[in-house]
């Protein structure tokens, strides 16, 4: 569901404490959600790289909580590029620190990291609710699954 999933919200919080949705396209790579932004996402995310990532597919739900970072680098740069132009049938063009459309628009790279995710499957809704635990820590590399609320 999360890889296959057409359009994400990213939910970013502004420089004032004023919650900001926004729907975009995004891949999922190396445990990763990538994605770039071209509004005021980017600079939100700037100040303050907490974010949500929220699909809904039928009547099931995921909701990834996390921080983003910016991405830098035409070798982590292509990862998106590439990703999006086999998900979307999108061509992407890089430099060092941006993604570019045919039509002369550029934003730049983030990857979300996710921290915690929240998922339930269609009408048995809170009674499969589910959240996993990512450790912050790189040490372990596992999660914890917690079920129920």
């Amino acid at each position: 569901m999360l890889e296959s999933a057409p359009t994400y919200w990213l939910v970013t919080t502004s420089p004032d404490g004023d919650p900001h949705s926004r729907p975009l396209w995004g891949i999922w790579r190396q445990d990763n959600f990538w994605f770039s932004s071209q509004n005021r996402c980017g600079g939100f995310l700037e100040v303050n790289p907490r974010a949500s990532v929220n699909l809904q597919v039928g009547e099931d739900v995921v909701m990834v909580e996390g921080s983003c970072s910016r991405v830098i680098g035409v070798d982590d740069i292509s990862v998106l590029a590439e990703g999006v132009g086999v998900k979307y049938d999108w061509e992407l063009s890089i430099s060092e620190d941006r993604v570019h459309t045919r039509f002369g628009q550029s934003a730049p790279v983030f990857r979300l990291t996710p921290e915690r995710v929240y998922g339930w499957a269609g009408i048995a809704g809170w009674e499969s609710a589910t959240r996993w635990d990512f450790p912050r820590s790189q040490e372990t590399g596992m999660a914890t699954q917690q079920t129920g609320r």
